[in-house]
């Protein structure tokens, strides 16, 4: 029985023993992380979805970085990020041409900025999704083009933040 829960015991710490952690970790010594208001590319027309991928960023950032979310100016890393694009197009039609689904499509790019030196950490990242969505009744072009939008944040904070940790 006593060695029973002395294995336990001993189990329980292996995790922190290899250095597991949630989330990712805290890159060049940083205290803070802020996230930008996102912009927009001069080719992209699409108007009002940078406060959609700020937003996006910004959850992601409180999911997987572990370090507080403050505001940028305050904060000793930051996030740029540009969006590069947004498209639409058209899918499946059935037999009397009718398009039954269409998609959205979404590139953006980002970069990690320290703020204290100015420099950035590192090249800029870039990623893109396809999202599509049935043309019927609650389906719709806004939630395909939400779902793509947080899978862009996500990837990309993944990637700033991927092997940055110490």
């Amino acid at each position: 029985m006593r060695t029973l829960r002395a294995l336990s015991a001993l189990a329980a710490l292996l995790p922190a023993a290899c250095g597991w952690h949630a989330g990712l970790g805290r890159p060049a010594n940083a205290s803070t992380v802020g996230v930008e208001a996102a912009r927009r590319s001069g080719t992209t027309l699409e108007r009002g979805l940078e406060p959609l991928l700020t937003d996006a960023l910004s959850i992601a950032v409180a999911d997987w970085v572990e370090l507080p979310l403050v505001s940028p100016q305050d904060a000793d890393l930051v996030v740029r990020a540009v969006l590069l694009d947004y498209a639409r197009r058209g899918g499946v039609r059935n037999q009397d041409n009718e398009l039954l689904e269409s998609a959205v499509f979404v590139r953006a790019s980002a970069e990690l900025f320290d703020r204290r030196s100015g420099k950035s950490l590192g090249a800029p990242v870039i990623a893109q999704e396809w999202s599509g969505y049935a043309l019927e009744p609650g389906n719709s072009e806004a939630a395909a083009r939400d779902r793509a939008i947080r899978h862009v944040a996500n990837t990309l904070i993944l990637d700033l933040f991927e092997d940055k940790g110490q």
